[in-house]
C-alpha cells in the first residue's frame, strides 16, 4: 500500500508540475513540501530547512550548468547556408566568375 501511495504522489507531482515551465524545479518544489514535513519530525527544523536549502541550492546550479552548455552548445554552431548553383552564360560557355580571374 505505501508504494502504491508513494507513485500516486508521485505522479500527481509531475501532472501538476507539467504546468510550469520549469518542469523540473516545480517538480523539486512539489516534492519539497511533504519532504520537509518529515525531515521537521525526524530531525527538527534546523536541520530540516537546511537540508531543503541544499538541494535546492543544488537544484538551482544544475539547471545554471545545463542552461549554460546549451548556450554554449548554441553559439558554436555553425550556421548552414544553402549554395546557389552557378550560372553558365549561354553564349559565352564559361561559368560566371569575376573579369579579374579570366
Amino acid at each position: 500500500m505505501f508504494w502504491f501511495v508513494l507513485v500516486l504522489f508521485l505522479l500527481a507531482a509531475l501532472a501538476a508540475a507539467s504546468f510550469f515551465q520549469h518542469m523540473a524545479a516545480a517538480f523539486l518544489v512539489l516534492l519539497s513540501v511533504p519532504v520537509l514535513v518529515l525531515l521537521h519530525a525526524l530531525f527538527g527544523t534546523f536541520y530540516a530547512v537546511f537540508a531543503l536549502a541544499a538541494i535546492a541550492i543544488f537544484a538551482a546550479l544544475i539547471q545554471t550548468i545545463t542552461s549554460s552548455l546549451a548556450l554554449l552548445r548554441e553559439a558554436n554552431a555553425t550556421p548552414v547556408r544553402p549554395r546557389r548553383p552557378t550560372q553558365n552564360h549561354p553564349s559565352t560557355g564559361r561559368t560566371n566568375r569575376s573579369r579579374i580571374a579570366a
